[in-house]
Parts: C-alpha cells; structure tokens; sequence
C-alpha cells in the first residue's frame, strides 16, 4: 500500500480530500495538512488553492508577521515578504515573527527564517525594500494576491493602486490604538478545480473609491506615533490570512464591498459594515482602467501633492505659515543659533540638539501627548501637548519659565514641534520673551539615533 494511503486512512482522508495537494500529496504533505483536507465541504479546495497560490506581504511588522506566519503554516505555495525594516526592540510586543536575538537585523529576512522553519515546503521570497512609485508594479507582478500589513496612507494608495491596474485581489488591514480594521479591494480571482488555476479576475473598489480624500496627518496614526495594544495587530493580521485563503478560495462570504472592524476594548469587538460594492466612477484610479490600456500610471502619480491635499501645513512640499517653510531642513546648528530674528523661529539638527537641550540656558518644551511624555522625556522638559496649545495654557504651564532663556520646542518626529514653534511666533505670547526659538528637526527619535539616551517609543 502506498505511504500517502496509509496516512490519507489514518486520517479518514479519501476521494479528492487524499489528491488535494498532488502534485505534493505525498505522506508527509498529506499528514501536515490534514486538519485542513478532512473540513467539509471546503477543505481540500482551500488548500488546493493555497499550494498553487503565490501571495505578497508588504510589511514585515505587527500585521505582517501573523499574517504571513499563518499563510506559511497553511502551505501557500510562495510567500513574497516584503519590507526595508530593521528589527527594533520596541517592536517586539507586537511583531511576534521576531525575537530579540533578531534586534537590528533585516524585519523580511527575520520573518522569511521564521516561516521557513514553520514550513519547509514554502517557497519564501525576500525583498528588502519599500513599496515606491517606481517599484511597486514589479514587486506585485506575478502574484496572485496582496496583502497589505503597511501602516502608512502612502503605501495604502500606493498598493491599492498597484493592484487595481494590475487586476490582483488585496487584503488592505489596518489597526492601531485599540482598534482595528480589514477590507478587500480591488477584485477577487477565485481558485478554479476544473482547470487548476485561478480564474477570471471579479472587479472591486479600491482604496480611493473608499476614501478619495486622504486623511489629514493628525488623523492618520501610526503603531509607532499613537501606540497599540500588542494583541490587537495579531488578531487583525491573523484576519487577514483568513480573508486571504477564502479569497483565494472563493468560500465563504467575502470582505468584498464590507469592512470588518474591531475594538479591543468592547465585549462585541467586530462590526462588519458595509461599503460601496462598486467601483466609483469619479475614482482617479478605476475610471482610468477602461481606457485603450486599462492602466493607472503609478509612475508619474504624484502622491506628494495628493497625500498634502488636505489642509495641513505639516505635509506638502512648500508647506508655509507666517512666512515660514515648515518643511525647510535645518540651517544652523545648535551653537550657531541667532538671536531671535524678528519673531521668527530656526530648525536646529538632531545631533546638535543632544547636547543644545542640556544647556541651562534652553526650556525644552515637550509637545507630544501626556502619556508618552510619561514615559519618557527630556530630564527638565515641560510637557505641553500640542492639542492644548493655547496662550492660556501656556501662561499658566510655561509662563515666565523662558524670561530671556532659548526657547526649544520638541516632539516625536519633527512635526508638531514645528507648529509649536511657528503658533508661538504667531500668538505673540507676550508674557515672555525668550532669546531665541527653535524646534528640534527629525524630534525625538532622530535624537536618539544622534546618540541621544531616550528610549525608542514607535
């Protein structure tokens, strides 16, 4: 008797459920997939949809890592991972595909090792990049699906964009704070047994015909900017591989036209709400797909000026208030600083900024939230998050405080730190007047990769 029998019989695998992996059916294909070939009606089909599909994971972190360790463990044919990442020490309550022997290395090779040694049949592909304008069409080639574990709105359009003219399904998730969120766009191209293949490709919206406007900054948080509770992108990334394997399946009801949501922090943590079924004819990438060559130039789209098209003074090119470019890199370093020029407010680099904030001459002034402050700060900073800027909350938390002293304004990447500094030059507090203004370029965490001793936060 065959070994792939034997193990088919002591499974209670029969008919097509012994065949579903051939050409793989063999014992120990047969034995590692088995939970997955006795589930009726779908089972076989699932897996072998799953053996002959190849699936793209952009993002190697909190969503990528789940989503991609069970797309491994589930014998997909060819795993692309994606992501130009380090491992940091900060990820790891989260991004549950590193270890802390991994701090510093590659986030896709990392993940690539770990789902290799979960799965040897898997065919795992690295790609040690970003997702950009000129690269995406080339790393989505050839695969059957996506999955987006990104956690920035660039990338978000960028993929979607991609993919829609590229006609490949995409699983976009997204989750952040305590909540969470997943959808699937562009179209479904379901696994056909008649021929083994996957067959015609089922339009969807994509992302813009979700969301035509980008979000403002403030409103488009980060893992790293807003914090995330550890579990909540293993529950969402996990989601992910599930709608992923039905898509490429074609079981079950899809996410097509739906978004799953979750609160962490509810005793009913998911919604399914629905969504627009169709794409929109005023979508700036769907309306070009029914032209002579049905493609959106991903190329020459400039996302820069798209992305800055909500008011927000932070994004944008030539970004300006009161005079000021707010984008303009630094100009002088710390002991180069001027006097205060007419109001005005200077950039000062990350590196002269480790040892200009120890001066007993500059009141630092901490903009980001409360919490982060908290846990870790500047010693001798005064927190005043950006949200409660106003004179009076600056009179009664700063007040005399910067009498003749260099005022320096903070925050955790760079941004807020400069709408700080230019709302002060603004207001014309007139309680104080400091020598000299400044914002610390790149924030905290450029800072800390100065040398700077703060803990990483994101």
């Amino acid at each position: 008797m065959p070994a792939e029998t034997e193990t088919a019989r002591k499974y209670h695998i029969v008919g097509d459920y012994a065949t579903a992996l051939n050409p793989r059916n063999d014992a120990r294909s047969v034995e590692k997939y088995a939970r997955h070939l006795v589930l009726r009606p779908h089972g076989a089909r699932i897996q072998r949809a799953l053996c002959a599909a190849r699936v793209l994971v952009v993002g190697c972190g909190g969503l990528g890592c789940p989503c991609a360790i069970y797309l491994a463990a589930s014998g997909v044919g060819t795993l692309g991972l994606c992501d130009a990442d380090a491992v940091e020490l900060s990820n790891l309550h989260r991004q549950v595909g590193h270890s802390t022997a991994a701090t510093g290395t590659s986030k896709a090779k990392s993940l690539a090792a770990r789902c290799e040694g979960l799965n040897d049949g898997v065919r795992v592909v690295v790609r040690e990049t970003f997702a950009t304008t000129e690269n995406v069409m080339e790393l989505v080639a050839g695969y059957d699906l996506v999955c987006d574990c990104s956690d920035n709105p660039r990338t978000r359009y960028l993929l979607s964009d991609a993919c829609a003219s590229a006609e490949i399904p995409l699983v976009s998730a997204a989750c952040v704070g305590f909540e969470g969120q997943l959808t699937v766009l562009c179209g479904t191209r379901a696994w056909n047994d008649d021929d083994e293949s996957f067959g015609e490709f089922a339009p969807a919206p994509c992302y813009r015909c979700l969301f035509p406007t980008p979000p403002a900054s403030g409103d488009a948080g980060t893992c790293g900017a807003s914090g995330v509770l550890g579990p909540l992108p293993g529950i969402v990334g996990t989601f992910q591989a599930l709608e992923a394997m039905k898509t490429l399946a074609g079981v079950g009801e899809s996410m097509r036209g739906k978004m799953l949501t979750f609160d962490a922090l509810s005793a009913r943590p998911t919604m399914t709400l629905n969504m627009r079924e169709q794409r929109d004819a005023a979508c700036a990438c769907c309306s070009t797909l029914t032209s002579h060559d049905g493609r959106f130039d991903v190329a020459t789209y400039d996302y820069d000026a798209f992305l800055s098209s909500t008011p927000c003074p932070m994004r944008g090119r030539k970004a300006r208030r009161g005079g000021v470019d707010v984008n303009a890199p630094p100009k002088f370093g710390a002991r180069e600083m001027p006097e205060r020029d007419g109001g005005g407010w200077r950039r000062v680099d990350a590196k002269a900024a480790t040892t200009y904030v120890k001066d007993e001459g500059v009141t630092v002034v901490d903009v980001r939230p409360k919490h982060m402050y908290d846990a870790a700060h500047i010693p001798g900073s005064i927190s005043l998050p950006i949200e409660t800027l106003d004179v009076e909350t600056w009179n009664g938390a700063v007040g005399a405080a910067v009498e003749g002293y260099r005022l320096c304004f903070v925050c955790a990447g760079g941004n807020n730190s400069q709408r700080a500094a230019q709302w002060f030059v603004d207001a014309k507090v007139a309680t104080a007047a400091p020598a000299s203004v400044v914002d610390v370029c790149g924030g905290l965490a450029a800072m800390r990769d100065a040398g700077y001793d703060v803990p990483r936060l994101d």
